[in-house]
């Protein structure tokens, strides 16, 4: 099986996910038919632990919730938990560039591989069923089939670590990440699912925590995974090998348009040379074209990104596929480190003007470019920038 092909490929990730799911399902089959009676009991024996080490809560007066709060909290647990999943992953998929859904299928999957010795070797049950916590489960005041829906793909010993938790951390930290449009509310509504697990009576705190850890460490573990598959995945043609390899040794990628820019940008890297970092500039490394995605990994492989702005180089970013505007918003997802320099005559446009996906730019510390102090311009350029 080609790896590289599915871990870039949209249709890749789409049937990655769907195995997994089917996974899941057949997982929890299994377990529920091997497991024996030693290991329930082992569960049950984990669930007091957890139970002592809560100071033994008393989860009766969560029966008098109102209606209102009852019904807040299933639809946030049972409904609003997989509309979060779709949505974000829609927004995800629908990028141009395929690395934020490649991570985002990445994290899901680390974070089930991590789950599942946990519910295989340390089964542990939901706090509602546990006798003695003295809990019921309060979706069951609206209706018993919401939780045998569930059931399928998530066994009652299957409680440590909370996945609902986790995939909620993992879809929380990706808005943010890549700076998806709604990611506040996203974060809002995914504290009301994080809630809900614990008000249902269905997660211990123990769980909670847990998934918090693992969600965090199945996001960051993606984004080195990703790392390593780029790597991989960027190997050149036999066309461009040579001038490619020589392009990845480059620490500044210097971005610009070319109608306004272009004779600047050369002094940039005349001037960069000087003193000591190597600059890529697209007409000299990949000649006198873009080449679509190749030059997006460029960015990606140099640590700084200096970015020359021209007298109106940012009207046109309105346009998805500007080019000026794919670099600015490749350097921002990657986190380069992104130092402009601004060129007489040029002015911010209002931030509420630029799209979502480039506005940040706003935020970087940059050089005005002065004829008069034309070494101190270049000298303070350079203090700026990062080596490798």
């Amino acid at each position: 099986m080609n790896f590289q092909k599915i871990f870039n490929n949209r249709i890749g990730l789409l049937a990655l996910l769907g195995f997994g799911f089917i996974l899941n399902w057949m997982e929890t089959q299994i377990e529920g038919n091997i497991k024996h009676d030693s290991q329930f009991e082992q569960g049950y024996a984990i669930g007091r632990a957890f139970q002592s080490m809560e100071g033994g809560l008393d989860f009766s007066h969560f029966e008098s919730l109102a209606d209102w709060a009852i019904y807040g909290f299933s639809f946030s647990y049972f409904l609003l938990f997989p509309l979060l999943i779709l949505a974000v992953g829609a927004a995800l998929t629908l990028r141009k560039d395929i690395l934020p859904f490649r991570i985002f299928v990445m994290a899901l999957a680390i974070n089930y591989a991590i789950c599942i010795p946990f519910f295989i070797f340390f089964p542990v049950p939901e706090r509602w069923a546990l006798p003695s916590a003295n809990t019921i489960l309060l979706s069951d005041i609206l209706s018993t089939q919401l939780i045998q829906a569930i059931r399928p793909f998530s066994g009652l010993d299957n409680s440590f670590p909370s996945v609902h938790v986790s995939f909620t951390v993992i879809l929380m930290y990706l808005c943010y990440r890549f700076r998806v449009r709604f990611k506040h509310t996203v974060f809002f509504l995914g504290l009301a699912v994080i809630l809900s697990t614990f008000a249902l009576g269905i997660h211990w705190i123990p769980d909670i925590l847990m998934g918090i850890a693992v969600g965090i460490l199945s996001g960051s573990s993606a984004e080195l995974l990703n790392g390593k598959v780029t790597q991989q995945n960027s190997q050149p043609s036999h066309k461009l090998k040579g001038l490619m390899r020589l392009a990845l040794r480059k620490t500044t990628f210097i971005s610009y348009r070319r109608e306004t820019g272009s004779e600047m940008a050369r002094i940039v890297q005349s001037e960069l040379s000087k003193r000591g970092f190597s600059s890529f500039l697209d007409v000299d490394d990949l000649g006198g074209q873009h080449f679509g995605t190749e030059l997006l990994k460029e960015i990606e492989a140099a640590p700084n990104f200096v970015v020359v702005l021209s007298p109106g180089c940012l009207d046109r970013c309105r346009d998805q596929n500007d080019w000026l505007r794919r670099e600015i918003a490749h350097a921002i997802d990657t986190q380069r480190n992104i130092v402009p320099i601004l060129i007489d005559g040029f002015d911010y446009p209002p931030r509420n003007s630029l799209p979502v996906d480039v506005d940040d730019l706003i935020n970087h510390n940059g050089v005005t470019y002065s004829h008069e102090y034309f070494s101190a311009t270049f000298d303070k350029l350079v203090g700026f920038l990062k080596k490798r």
